[in-house]
C-alpha cells in the first residue's frame, strides 16, 4: 500500500516591537513571513515491513524567527514492526 502527504506552512509578516516598526525580519529579534511545503511517501511492503520518504521545505524557502529555519531537508525511513 502507497500512501503520499503533502503540507502547506503559512506565516504572514510578524513584529517584535509594540509599534510594529521592526525594520529587518532577517536579524537577531527578528521575525519573517514564511510559505514552506512538505511532501512525504510512505510504502508498507507487507504486514511488518514498510519504507518512508520526504522532503521538508521543498521549495526551499529561506525563513527567520530569531535564528534561521533549515532549508531543504531530506528524510528516509525503513521500519520493522513487531
Amino acid at each position: 500500500m502507497l500512501t503520499a502527504t503533502y503540507g502547506l506552512r503559512y506565516g504572514s509578516r510578524q513584529y517584535g516591537t509594540l509599534n510594529n516598526s521592526d525594520p529587518n525580519g532577517f536579524a537577531y529579534q527578528g521575525f519573517s513571513k514564511y510559505f514552506s511545503t512538505d511532501a512525504r511517501v510512505r510504502w508498507k511492503m507487507g504486514r511488518q515491513w514498510s519504507a518512508a520518504l520526504g522532503i521538508d521545505n521543498l521549495n526551499n524557502y529561506r525563513y527567520w524567527n530569531f535564528h534561521p529555519y533549515p532549508e531543504r531537508t531530506y528524510s528516509a525511513e525503513l521500519r520493522f514492526d513487531l
